[in-house]
């Protein structure tokens, strides 16, 4: 199993503590960051909306409310929040409308006077509005104080929030970003990418993806969050070492080489791992090898997840009889609301309760939920999804009706 020991982690820890040679370690710079298309909507709301929300909201730290808005706002202005970076969630007010173009006021030094800061105009572009937010941050980070750049995207849209029936005004926020980068190990270069958020890249959840075969793009098997801490290459294991603020990668060459992990690729083996249900049984994911079996990484307080589970409620028992299975792999240790929750919803398949960090997520390098892994009879992976339940469904009948 890909997971460290905790013997090979007090090694890698040792090798960093202890200083190596310089010819192991291994340092590649980054270009400037650029927005990567991942993202989250804010509603806009009228100023009664805001405040009632804001009220909530204060009482958190992080939370920066509106305190002065700008004068000659127009009826059409719209508050919101959810800028967030620099440790804050900023407020804003989005003025305009579709014919005239939209003007935006963020609270960009986070403290609650939007007449301070520059306002930002939307440009229209491709039908839509969008404007790229430049700002830099200066924090305070192991008694060294730093600023570094922060880059956002964002785009006016529409959307029908939860338990109503028209469109209100929103904007999408683009605030992930990529920095390109190669690194020389000897005489091979390797081209990387660091993710990360909010100008952030050495966050446990923030990736770095190599290049490996050379074809200009990353798979999700060149793919590694910042917690898993090594990476082999070759027959060599090195630990990476990503700047908190994306600027560089170093990899330190390791002296015990470190087992690999599985590819997760389609048409590769799953890897084996064991667990207890509900009930305290221990299973093997080899038990069910001449199966066709269902991977379900989800969660109770998942929207998308919950959507999915009369699919596979139905799909189980028209086909359960058959061959197929399903392992739902739960993220959360509230055990009496999941028990319930699978209780009243028919869930009649073995269950893992587990943290988001906990190993079979890890195994699997989930990042975001629902994520679905079919497995044929052989033990191979068939597919794998993010959320999409219903095309899975049909998946599984069209393996049943080939085998």
């Amino acid at each position: 199993m890909p997971t460290l020991s905790l013997i090979q982690i007090f090694i890698m820890l040792l090798n960093y503590s202890n200083g190596s040679s310089s010819d192991s370690l291994y340092t590649g710079n980054t270009g400037a960051p650029v927005i990567f298309e991942s993202a989250s909507t804010n509603l806009a709301l009228s100023e009664d909306e805001y405040n009632k929300l804001a009220d909530k909201r204060s009482k958190f730290k992080f939370f920066v409310r509106i305190s002065q808005k700008p004068i000659h706002l127009s009826a059409n202005a719209r508050f919101g929040f959810g800028l967030v970076f620099g440790g804050f969630n900023r407020g804003w007010i989005l003025d305009g409308d579709e014919k005239k173009g939209y003007i935006l006021y963020a609270d960009l030094n986070a403290n609650g006077d939007l007449n301070d800061d520059s306002p930002l105009k939307f440009n229209y572009v491709n039908g839509k509005y969008s404007v790229i937010l430049h700002t830099d941050v200066t924090k305070n980070n192991d008694g060294n104080e730093e600023t570094y750049p922060v880059q956002i995207k964002l785009e006016v849209t529409r959307v029908v929030s939860s338990g109503k029936t028209e469109e209100q005004l929103a904007l999408i926020d683009y605030s992930i970003t990529q920095r390109n980068g190669v690194i020389q190990i000897g005489k091979k270069k390797i081209f990387f990418t660091l993710t990360g958020d909010q100008g952030i890249y050495n966050s446990d959840l923030d990736r770095v993806s190599f290049d490996f075969n050379e074809d200009g793009k990353y798979s999700s098997s060149e793919s590694y969050a910042v917690s898993e801490n090594y990476v082999n290459i070759g027959d060599s294991s090195y630990g990476f070492h990503i700047d908190r603020y994306g600027r560089s990668l170093t990899l330190k060459l390791l002296s015990e080489h470190l087992l690999g992990r599985p590819s997760l690729e389609m048409g590769s083996q799953v890897p084996e791992f064991s667990f207890k249900d509900l009930n305290g049984q221990l299973h093997h994911l080899s038990d069910y090898r001449g199966r066709i079996l269902l991977l379900d990484f989800w969660g109770y307080w998942c929207g998308p997840c919950v959507e999915e589970v009369p699919i596979f409620v139905s799909t189980y028992k028209d086909f359960h009889s058959k061959g197929f299975e399903i392992i739902g792999i739960h993220s959360g240790n509230d055990s009496a609301i999941v028990r319930k929750f699978i209780s009243e919803h028919d869930m009649n398949w073995n269950q893992i309760i587990e943290s988001e960090d906990g190993v079979i997520q890890k195994l699997f390098r989930i990042k975001q939920y629902p994520t679905h892994f079919l497995i044929g009879q052989d033990g191979t992976i068939i597919s794998k999804s993010f959320g999409q339940g219903e095309n899975i469904a049909k998946e599984i009948i069209t393996q049943f009706k080939t085998n």
